[in-house]
């Protein structure tokens, strides 16, 4: 979370992760300035569901669809991500984030989402092992000779 009465400075954070995920649209400043939820709910679902392929598929499979909502669906569904996927609280209620002003809050909030779509998007394309090197046995062919059921002694089960 950012610092309180820092509008400016969170608007620099928000420019810098915008880049990070190459946002392409354009950005209303004036509108996150205001906090006019139009200028915040572009950007969201960029970053849920364009951004990160395997994030968002991420999403499909759990139930999660962001694609096609009205704003207050797209909310309520984003909320649901925030706490269920992320076990993220936001320091802003919903019906907040549909209403203008709360600017410091919902930027600080978007670029904590944008963070965290960041952070689950490099654990998913962490490269995975796909076949573990398997180590040959040296001790040789002698070994697998030791145990066979008929020469085990009844001490031993015990």
């Amino acid at each position: 979370m950012l610092p309180t009465g820092d509008v400016q400075g969170c608007l620099r954070k928000l420019e810098t992760l915008l880049r990070i995920v190459k946002y392409p649209g354009p950005v209303d400043y004036n509108g996150l300035s205001v906090g006019d939820p139009s200028a915040f709910l572009p950007i969201l679902s960029f970053s849920l569901t364009t951004f990160s392929p395997p994030f968002a598929e991420q999403l499909v499979a759990a139930g999660l669809e962001l694609t096609g909502k009205t704003d207050l669906r797209f909310t309520d569904t984003l909320y649901k991500v925030l706490r269920d996927i992320f076990h993220y609280k936001p320091i802003i209620s919903k019906q907040q984030f549909l209403q203008r002003g709360f600017v410091q809050r919902k930027i600080s909030t978007l670029c904590d989402i944008i963070d965290l779509v960041l952070q689950r998007h490099k654990e998913l394309k962490k490269p995975r092992l796909r076949n573990p090197v398997s180590h040959k046995d040296t001790r040789g062919a002698d070994h697998a000779k030791l145990t066979k059921p008929d020469t085990v002694s009844r001490e031993d089960n015990k």
